[in-house]
């Protein structure tokens, strides 16, 4: 049974997970974006410093992308993670939507 999202839910890219791998931040993160306010209903992919965001909105660490794909993943790489990251990333949203 799929979940229930109250908002659109982003679709994870190979472009977000290189702008993850590529970020100059503090302890980069890709987190979920709410939008303005706690009734935000646009969420969106971002990256920022992990010290700036809320811990349930992350979705994946640097250190965690590194691990899992390598320090120089290929697209095709970074392509065969998205599955499962989106459906990390959809199932967070749902929560979010209850």
């Amino acid at each position: 049974m799929e979940p229930i999202v109250d908002r659109p839910t982003p679709q994870v890219t190979v472009t977000d997970i290189r702008t993850l791998l590529d970020s100059s931040a503090e302890l980069p993160v890709l987190y979920i974006n709410y939008g303005p306010g706690d009734g935000g209903t646009e969420a969106e992919l971002d990256v920022w410093a992990a010290g700036l965001i809320d811990q349930p909105d992350i979705v994946l660490t640097h250190a965690t992308a590194l691990d899992l794909l390598g320090q120089e993943p290929n697209s095709e790489a970074i392509a065969a993670f998205l599955p499962k990251l989106q459906k990390a990333v959809d199932q967070m949203i749902s929560v979010r939507g209850m």
